[in-house]
Protein backbone atom coordinates (compact mmCIF):
# COMPACT_ATOMS: atom_id res chain seq x y z
CA UNK A 1 0.00 0.00 0.00
CA UNK A 2 1.49 3.34 -1.01
CA UNK A 3 1.49 6.44 1.18
CA UNK A 4 -0.72 9.34 0.22
CA UNK A 5 1.08 12.65 -0.18
CA UNK A 6 -1.53 15.16 0.97
CA UNK A 7 0.70 18.17 0.26
CA UNK A 8 1.14 17.06 -3.35
CA UNK A 9 -2.62 16.67 -3.75
CA UNK A 10 -3.23 20.11 -2.20
CA UNK A 11 -0.63 21.68 -4.52
CA UNK A 12 -2.38 20.11 -7.51
CA UNK A 13 -5.74 21.44 -6.32
CA UNK A 14 -4.29 24.94 -5.78
CA UNK A 15 -2.72 24.88 -9.26
CA UNK A 16 -6.00 23.76 -10.78
CA UNK A 17 -7.81 26.62 -9.00
CA UNK A 18 -5.24 29.16 -10.27
CA UNK A 19 -5.49 27.77 -13.80
CA UNK A 20 -9.31 28.03 -13.81
CA UNK A 21 -9.17 31.59 -12.48
CA UNK A 22 -11.15 31.05 -9.33
CA UNK A 23 -10.68 33.80 -6.76
CA UNK A 24 -10.99 33.51 -3.03
CA UNK A 25 -13.31 36.48 -2.66
CA UNK A 26 -15.89 34.84 -0.43
CA UNK A 27 -17.07 37.47 2.07
CA UNK A 28 -16.80 36.77 5.78
CA UNK A 29 -19.88 36.63 7.98
CA UNK A 30 -19.13 40.11 9.29
CA UNK A 31 -19.18 41.54 5.76
CA UNK A 32 -22.60 40.13 4.88
CA UNK A 33 -25.45 42.46 5.72
CA UNK A 34 -28.78 40.91 6.63
CA UNK A 35 -31.39 42.97 4.78
CA UNK A 36 -34.02 42.08 7.38
CA UNK A 37 -31.92 43.54 10.21
CA UNK A 38 -30.03 46.33 8.45
CA UNK A 39 -30.84 49.58 10.17
CA UNK A 40 -33.73 48.09 12.12
CA UNK A 41 -34.56 49.88 15.34
CA UNK A 42 -36.91 48.58 18.04
CA UNK A 43 -40.08 50.61 18.26
CA UNK A 44 -42.34 50.19 21.26
CA UNK A 45 -45.28 51.65 19.33
CA UNK A 46 -44.77 49.24 16.43
CA UNK A 47 -44.39 46.29 18.82
CA UNK A 48 -47.63 47.21 20.60
CA UNK A 49 -49.46 47.65 17.29
CA UNK A 50 -48.31 44.24 16.08
CA UNK A 51 -49.17 42.69 19.46
CA UNK A 52 -52.66 44.17 19.28
CA UNK A 53 -53.11 42.76 15.76
CA UNK A 54 -51.84 39.33 16.84
CA UNK A 55 -54.24 39.32 19.80
CA UNK A 56 -57.15 40.20 17.52
CA UNK A 57 -56.40 37.71 14.75
CA UNK A 58 -54.93 34.54 16.27
CA UNK A 59 -58.14 32.51 15.92
CA UNK A 60 -58.83 31.03 12.49
CA UNK A 61 -62.50 30.72 11.66
CA UNK A 62 -63.10 27.52 9.77
CA UNK A 63 -66.82 27.99 9.11
CA UNK A 64 -67.64 30.95 6.91
CA UNK A 65 -70.76 32.02 5.11
CA UNK A 66 -70.82 30.72 1.57
CA UNK A 67 -71.34 33.02 -1.37
CA UNK A 68 -73.02 32.44 -4.69
CA UNK A 69 -76.39 31.32 -5.88
CA UNK A 70 -78.42 28.50 -4.32
CA UNK A 71 -76.92 25.66 -6.43
CA UNK A 72 -73.35 26.86 -5.83
CA UNK A 73 -73.92 27.31 -2.09
CA UNK A 74 -75.58 23.89 -1.84
CA UNK A 75 -72.67 22.24 -3.64
CA UNK A 76 -70.15 24.07 -1.48
CA UNK A 77 -72.00 22.96 1.69
CA UNK A 78 -71.94 19.34 0.56
CA UNK A 79 -68.23 19.55 -0.23
CA UNK A 80 -67.56 21.25 3.10
CA UNK A 81 -69.46 18.53 4.99
CA UNK A 82 -67.60 15.80 3.13
CA UNK A 83 -64.14 17.31 3.68
CA UNK A 84 -64.57 18.87 7.12
CA UNK A 85 -63.04 15.83 8.83
CA UNK A 86 -59.78 16.74 7.06
CA UNK A 87 -59.75 20.51 7.36
CA UNK A 88 -61.32 21.23 10.74
CA UNK A 89 -58.68 19.44 12.88
CA UNK A 90 -55.87 21.23 11.03
CA UNK A 91 -57.56 24.61 11.47
CA UNK A 92 -58.21 23.93 15.17
CA UNK A 93 -54.59 22.86 15.67
CA UNK A 94 -53.37 26.00 13.89
CA UNK A 95 -55.64 28.19 16.01
CA UNK A 96 -54.33 26.52 19.18
CA UNK A 97 -50.76 27.10 18.04
CA UNK A 98 -51.54 30.72 17.21
CA UNK A 99 -53.06 31.14 20.68
CA UNK A 100 -49.86 29.77 22.29
CA UNK A 101 -47.68 32.09 20.22
CA UNK A 102 -49.94 35.04 21.07
CA UNK A 103 -49.69 34.26 24.78
CA UNK A 104 -45.92 34.10 24.43
CA UNK A 105 -45.86 37.50 22.72
CA UNK A 106 -47.93 38.89 25.59
CA UNK A 107 -45.44 37.40 28.06
CA UNK A 108 -42.58 39.00 26.12
CA UNK A 109 -44.36 42.34 26.23
CA UNK A 110 -44.65 42.06 30.01
CA UNK A 111 -41.00 41.05 30.27
CA UNK A 112 -39.88 43.99 28.13
CA UNK A 113 -41.88 46.36 30.33
CA UNK A 114 -40.44 44.84 33.52
CA UNK A 115 -36.90 45.21 32.11
CA UNK A 116 -37.60 48.84 31.19
CA UNK A 117 -38.88 49.54 34.69
CA UNK A 118 -35.83 47.89 36.26
CA UNK A 119 -33.50 49.79 33.93
CA UNK A 120 -35.18 53.09 34.85
CA UNK A 121 -34.84 52.23 38.54
CA UNK A 122 -31.15 51.39 38.04
CA UNK A 123 -30.54 54.67 36.20
CA UNK A 124 -32.18 56.61 39.02
CA UNK A 125 -30.12 54.75 41.61
CA UNK A 126 -26.90 55.35 39.62
CA UNK A 127 -27.70 59.06 39.38
CA UNK A 128 -28.36 59.21 43.12
CA UNK A 129 -25.15 57.32 43.94
CA UNK A 130 -23.15 59.51 41.52
CA UNK A 131 -24.47 62.59 43.30
CA UNK A 132 -23.50 61.09 46.67
CA UNK A 133 -19.99 60.23 45.44
CA UNK A 134 -19.52 63.76 44.08
CA UNK A 135 -20.71 65.22 47.38
CA UNK A 136 -18.34 62.99 49.35
CA UNK A 137 -15.42 63.88 47.06
CA UNK A 138 -16.23 67.56 47.48
CA UNK A 139 -16.44 67.11 51.26
CA UNK A 140 -13.11 65.28 51.28
CA UNK A 141 -11.45 68.09 49.29
CA UNK A 142 -12.75 70.61 51.78
CA UNK A 143 -11.13 68.69 54.68
CA UNK A 144 -7.72 68.52 53.03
Amino acid sequence: MSEIDIEKIMDEIREDIRRKGYADDTPSFEEIENPEQAGYQYSEAEYQAILQEVNANYNIVWYRELEGGFPARFLKKVIRKLTSFLGVPAVVDQSNYNALVTREFNQLSGYIQAQKDELDRCHQEIALLTDKVEALEKNQRNFT
